[in-house]
C-alpha cells in the first residue's frame, strides 16, 4: 500500500477509495460506474475515519472506513496496538450476532492495515452532542438494557460452557488497552499525576478526593475487581460518545477497548455518562424549565435502562442458561449486588472525567470556568455518594435518590 507523504501512518482519501473499489461493496452498495469521493470525518486521537460516498448520490449510498493508527496523533510517543482493531471488528461480530439491530452494518476487515468498512451512520446522532441539545431518545433505554443484558449474558459463565468461555477469553486479553483503563479511570484520579487536570474552581474538592483514605480505598478496591473479575465480554468504553441514534434506532459503536472484565463496569459507565448530562444541563439547557423537564427525562431514562437490563438478564438466565447455577435465589443475589457495582464503577468513571484526563464535552464545552466547575462539581458529589454508599443500595430508585439530592459544594 503506497503510503501518503501528509499521513504516514495511515491512509489518505485516495487509499479509502481504493479499499472500497477493491471490496465486494461495488456490487452491493454502489454500482459500478459510481465516481467514488472521501472525506474525513475524524474527530477522536487514535483513529482515521473517512466517509466514502457517490458524487452521484452524497447523501445516499455512503460507507466508513475506519483505520487504527499506531499512536496518538497528540502524543505521537504513545504507541498504539493495532491488533485494537482486529479486537473491535471481532467484536462487533460477536455484538451483532445478539443483536443485530443495535450495532453498525459490517462490510469488510483489512487486517493487514487494520481497516475496517462498516455502515455510515449519518441518519444518526452522537448520543452526548444529542443530550447537550436537549434531545429525548424514546427508545434509547429499553435498547440500551436489552444490548447490555444480551452481550453480557451471552459471554458469561451462565451460558457458556467453561471451555468456551476461556478459549473466548483468550482472543480478548487487550492488554495495552486494558491497562490504560486501570491507570486513567483507577489509579491517576487518585494521585497527585500529571495528567490530571480540573476546572480551577473544582480544586478543593479534588483534594479531597485524593486526600480521602476511605474512598481511595474503595476506588482501589473496584481497581481489583477490574482487573481480576473475567465476568463477560465487555465493550469497556460504553458511554453516550460510543452511541450513536435517531428516535428509532440506537447503534453502539467503538469497542476497541474489548476484553473480559466485570459486568458493572459497561453498566457503571454508562450510568456515569447519564449523570454527566444530567449534571451539565446547569449550561446546556438555559431556560429553567427545560432544566427541570430535560433531567426528568434522563432520571426515567436511568431507571427504565436498569429495569430493562435486569428484566432481560433474569428471563435470559431462566430461558438459557447452563446447568451450573441451580438457584434462582443467586440469581436474584448476583443481579442486586450487580447494580451496587455498577454504581461503584459508576462513581469512577465521573471522577475520571472531572478530575483526571479526557474529559468529555458535556463539561468541555462550557466555557465559563465556574459554571462548569458548579456542573462538575454536582456530579463529583453524585460520584463520592455512589461509591461510599453503594453497598447499602437496594434498587435503581435509591441511585436516583442520591442523584436527585446532589447540589454542587464549591
Amino acid at each position: 500500500m503506497t503510503i501518503h507523504k501528509d499521513n504516514p501512518d495511515g491512509l489518505d482519501e485516495a487509499q479509502a477509495i481504493d479499499h472500497v473499489r477493491n471490496s465486494d461493496l461495488m456490487t452491493t452498495l454502489f454500482d459500478e460506474d459510481d465516481q467514488l469521493e472521501a472525506v474525513s470525518l475524524t474527530e477522536g486521537n487514535i483513529n482515521l475515519i473517512y466517509r466514502v460516498y457517490s458524487s452521484q448520490d452524497p447523501m445516499g449510498k455512503s460507507v466508513l472506513i475506519k483505520q487504527a493508527l499506531p499512536h496518538a496523533w497528540r502524543y505521537p510517543e504513545f504507541k498504539l496496538p493495532r491488533d485494537r482493531a482486529r479486537v473491535e471488528w471481532e467484536m462487533l461480530e460477536m455484538e451483532a450476532s445478539y443483536c443485530p439491530e443495535n450495532v453498525p452494518r459490517l462490510y469488510f476487515f483489512d487486517a493487514e492495515n487494520s481497516v475496517m468498512g462498516i455502515e455510515d451512520l449519518n441518519r444518526h446522532t452522537v448520543m452526548r452532542t444529542g443530550m447537550m441539545d436537549q434531545a429525548v431518545y424514546p427508545k434509547v433505554a429499553r435498547h440500551v438494557g436489552r444490548f447490555m443484558a444480551r452481550t453480557l449474558f451471552y459471554t458469561s459463565d451462565f451460558y457458556l460452557s467453561s471451555g468456551e468461555k476461556k478459549a473466548l477469553q483468550s482472543r480478548f486479553i487487550n492488554p495495552v488497552m486494558v491497562k490504560l483503563q486501570e491507570d486513567l479511570v483507577f489509579t491517576q484520579p487518585y494521585i497527585d499525576h500529571p495528567d490530571n487536570r480540573w476546572t480551577p474552581e473544582l480544586e478543593a474538592q479534588a483534594r479531597a478526593v485524593q486526600n480521602d483514605a476511605a474512598l481511595r480505598c474503595e476506588a482501589f478496591q473496584l481497581k481489583e475487581r477490574y482487573m481480576t473479575h473475567h465476568q463477560a465480554l465487555l465493550h469497556n468504553d460504553f458511554h453516550t460518545g460510543s452511541i450513536m441514534l435517531n428516535a428509532d434506532e440506537t447503534k453502539v459503536i467503538d469497542p476497541e477497548f474489548a476484553f473480559y472484565g466485570p459486568m458493572g463496569h459497561d453498566i457503571g459507565s454508562y450510568f456515569a455518562h447519564l449523570v454527566i448530562g444530567y449534571a451539565a444541563q446547569e449550561f446546556h439547557a438555559k431556560d429553567a424549565d427545560v432544566r427541570t423537564d430535560y433531567r426528568n427525562w434522563i432520571i426515567a431514562s436511568l431507571h427504565e435502562t436498569w429495569m430493562t437490563f435486569a428484566a432481560e438478564f433474569m428471563q435470559l438466565w431462566e430461558d438459557e442458561g447452563n446447568d451450573g447455577w441451580p438457584s434462582a435465589e443467586f440469581r436474584r443475589w448476583y443481579v442486586d449486588q450487580l447494580l451496587q457495582e455498577s454504581a461503584g464503577f459508576g462513581a469512577t468513571e465521573i471522577m475520571r472525567r472531572t478530575i483526571g484526563v479526557a474529559h468529555v464535552d458535556d463539561f468541555v464545552q462550557i466555557s465559563d470556568s465556574l459554571t462548569r466547575a458548579t456542573a462538575e462539581s454536582l456530579a463529583l458529589n453524585v460520584a463520592r455518594r455512589w461509591l461510599m454508599e453503594r453497598r447499602g443500595f437496594t434498587s435503581i430508585d435509591d441511585l436516583i435518590n442520591v442523584v436527585l439530592a446532589a447540589e454542587p459544594t464549591l
